[in-house]
């Protein structure tokens, strides 16, 4: 759980680098990581990493600042007004087990920010510290197939001659 936490919480400190003063954020960040293990304690299940994804979510949605940021804000003496508007607009954070994932925008593409791919599989190995590094993913666009050719263009193309 702490993995996850600390990814989630370190890519929420990058989204407000540079806009909000880097003491600020530090001491937010602690805050918020101590206010989600507290929050995940009963709610983070390995087995059934999804298992109440939508109560470990983080929003920035409908434009309502997600309760837990907006509490980690006033913690440390940081205006959520700040917070809430320097993250993205219908904004959505999941921390689960083994993963963090993130969406902008309602019809978004949902990002994977770490994975770790271990999961389930019997190693006898040492398990390599790249295993924690943040999965990159790249959002691909999925076009439509083209639309069949004109049947009266194709007939024209073998020599048929239509007749009106």
């Amino acid at each position: 759980m702490h993995i996850e936490i600390v990814q989630a919480v370190e890519f929420l400190g990058r989204l407000l680098n540079q806009k909000v003063e880097q003491e600020s954020i530090n001491t937010f960040k602690e805050k918020l990581v101590e206010l989600l293990k507290h929050r995940f304690q009963d709610h983070w299940d390995p087995q059934q990493p999804y298992k109440g994804n939508g109560y470990r979510a983080i929003s920035n949605f409908n434009g309502q600042l997600d309760p837990i940021l907006t509490l980690a804000s006033i913690e440390v003496s940081i205006q959520p007004s700040s917070i809430h508007t320097h993250l993205p607009r219908e904004f959505v954070l999941w921390i689960d087990p083994f993963s963090v994932s993130y969406r902008v925008g309602d019809h978004g593409n949902i990002m994977t920010l770490f994975e770790d791919r271990s999961h389930g599989r019997i190693s006898f190995e040492t398990p390599s510290p790249v295993l924690f590094q943040p999965r990159i993913s790249t959002p691909i666009r999925i076009s439509p197939p083209n639309s069949p050719p004109d049947k009266e263009k194709s007939r024209n193309n073998k020599g048929l001659v239509l007749a009106n």
